[in-house]
């Protein structure tokens, strides 16, 4: 209920915030000036009309003035017809004279117009003066991107204005959403919006670009389809907003209409695919949500009639109709199995589910303007960058968290196999690991090493007399007297049974005596348990310089340890006297 809530509350902050960001008056000293709100709007409807009896109806005020500044129509099948009165007073300081003709001497005003939309099919923009027909621009994505007069992302045409008022009309139709923001500011200004999209998406593109990068060196690492996958999501998203953003029409495509408009939706499934698929991988569903896993093949397989459909339907503006409506089930559906993994004890779903509400609240946004439910403004038709910025940001901590947790398991499963579970001291298996890279670099090095075998005395009689968790309580406390006393270089290992081994890097065997009487002394001297006094035996064994084998080593302590036990126990035996 609380991920509910707090997805409702960013929707409604997010669409305030577009509302704020509407509301505006001219300056021309600021930036290029929606102007939406200055038109004469007029849907046709009939026989198609042109410009000069558009131009008439305007004159006659047949026109309704776009009060609300409605930008987005929605989908719609009529052309859209706006009227902008341009004073040349109202938008700059008009100039006298053109740099690069300066035997002409006027006032004029140069004014960049550009349509802040990429994937409008057919505009047209006519400029009269004096009731004439001066100029007239063909733009949109109808036509090839080479062919526009002006070298921008955007439809956008330059143009002087020479007269007190010139009137702009526009002529706009699309398959695709009918969002038409009208910004209109001198080519300084137009180039400082350019330099400010520019850094804008470079730094997405960029910060996106680094996940992808670092996830698939995860994945390449790890293996781990989790990040495969996420790289997937995130390289879909990438294509598709590269797309729709006018990018790809404009560097790479420029030459093909076809390209540019059946490429969005087809990216956009990718997209759409992309997301059902990592969702169900990245949380647990196998474990936590096992029904949804078992059905994920009839998810996967409607996702894949629905592309069977489009192509066989043949119209964009279902292909992008349908995918707009699919795109935010998904984003809902993703919300709610997030919420179901969270309250199934999935850990995952505590990072999955604020990056989803981020991916879903940004879509939604957006989706609301480009259907003309929410006013428009330039943040709210990039709610749906923001959004999954944040949330791929969050996704790629969530992967992060999840390789350590992986590596966390891995390290704690490693040190579990190699640690005696009683003891918590090295076992056998553990002793090729870290004693025999230690013994050949001694051996290298011309060390002298050595060898403590220990075993507690008598310990049959303290399981036959107390019980087997008395003489693991014994056992404990051993292990533990016996870490505390060696060096924090010597490694302890329990051998098997009552037995422990100590393995002492870069000590003479006289020396390994003297530290092996020490702890015989403490043992003895300090009650282990209330119940019972213990004593050990240990057999001590200590190699020459260069000496090549271990075994050797450790056979020469046990049968000194023979010898301690033969001797009354409680004793400590050098095997090899000659070797002090």
């Amino acid at each position: 209920m609380r991920a509910f809530l707090f997805f409702a509350g960013f929707v409604v902050i997010s669409i305030l915030l577009c509302k704020l960001a509407h509301a505006k008056s001219i300056d021309p000293s600021g930036g290029m000036q929606l102007v939406n709100d200055e038109l004469w709007m007029l849907q046709e409807s009939g026989s198609a009309l042109t410009a000069e009896e558009v131009m008439a109806k305007y004159e006659g005020r047949l026109l309704t003035k776009n009060t609300a500044g409605q930008v987005s129509y929605g989908f719609t099948n009529n052309t859209i017809w706006g009227v902008l009165p341009v004073d040349i007073n109202t938008y700059g300081e008009p100039v006298t004279s053109d740099p690069h003709n300066l035997s002409e001497s006027f006032p004029f005003l140069p004014l960049v117009i550009e349509i802040d939309n990429a994937w409008l099919d057919d505009i047209d923009v006519y400029f009269f003066e004096n009731g004439e027909r001066k100029h007239h621009v063909t733009l949109g994505d109808n036509q090839i991107h080479s062919a526009r007069a002006e070298r921008a992302r955007m439809p956008s045409v330059f143009y002087r204005f020479t007269q007190q008022q010139t009137i702009v009309v526009f002529r706009l139709s699309s398959q695709d959403p009918m969002t038409i923001p009208v910004y209109l500011g001198q080519p300084v200004i137009a180039n400082d919006k350019s330099t400010e999209n520019a850094y804008f998406y470079g730094a997405l593109y960029g910060s996106l670009v680094i996940l992808l990068v670092y996830n698939l060196v995860l994945y390449s690492y790890l293996k781990e389809r989790r990040y495969l996958l996420y790289s997937l999501y995130l390289l879909s998203f990438l294509a598709f907003n590269f797309t729709y953003t006018g990018h790809g029409f404009w560097w790479v495509w420029s030459d093909s209409v076809f390209l540019q408009q059946w490429l969005m939706p087809t990216l956009m499934f990718f997209y759409l695919f992309s997301a059902v698929r990592f969702t169900i991988e990245f949380l647990n569903t196998q474990l936590y949500l096992p029904k949804l896993y078992r059905n994920r093949k009839y998810i996967y397989g409607g996702l894949g009639a629905l592309a069977v459909l489009i192509v066989l339907v043949g119209s964009r503006s279902f292909a992008v109709m349908s995918q707009l409506v699919v795109l935010t089930t998904i984003s809902l559906w993703m919300l709610a199995i997030g919420i179901f993994a969270y309250r199934n004890g999935d850990t995952l779903a505590k990072f999955f589910l604020p990056a989803v509400l981020c991916g879903t609240g940004g879509a939604t946004v957006s989706s609301l303007a480009t259907w003309g439910l929410v006013s428009y403004s330039k943040w709210a038709f990039r709610g749906i960058e923001i959004g999954m910025v944040l949330e791929m940001s969050l996704l790629s901590i969530s992967l992060a968290f999840n390789y350590k947790q992986v590596q966390q398991a891995r390290l704690s499963a490693e040190r579990d196999a190699r640690l005696d579970p009683l003891t918590s001291l090295y076992n056998r298996r553990a002793f090729e690991d870290l004693v025999y890279p230690i013994w050949e670099l001694g051996k290298r090095s011309n060390k002298h090493m050595s060898v403590l075998l220990i075993d507690l005395d008598w310990f049959k009689r303290i399981n036959d007399k107390f019980g087997h968790d008395m003489g693991d309580k014994v056992l404990q406390n051993v292990a533990k007297e016996i870490k505390g006393q060696v060096r924090g270089s010597d490694i302890t290992f329990r051998w098997g049974g009552e037995e422990f081994l100590v393995f002492l890097p870069n000590t003479r065997a006289n020396y390994a005596k003297q530290i092996a009487e020490n702890l015989r002394l403490h043992l003895f001297s300090h009650d282990i348990n209330k119940l019972v006094r213990v004593t050990v035996s240990i057999g001590v064994s200590g190699s020459y310089p260069g000496e090549d084998d271990l075994n050797v080593l450790i056979k020469e302590a046990d049968q000194a340890l023979y010898l301690a036990k033969a001797q009354g126990r409680n004793k400590v035996v050098l095997w090899n006297e000659r070797k002090e």
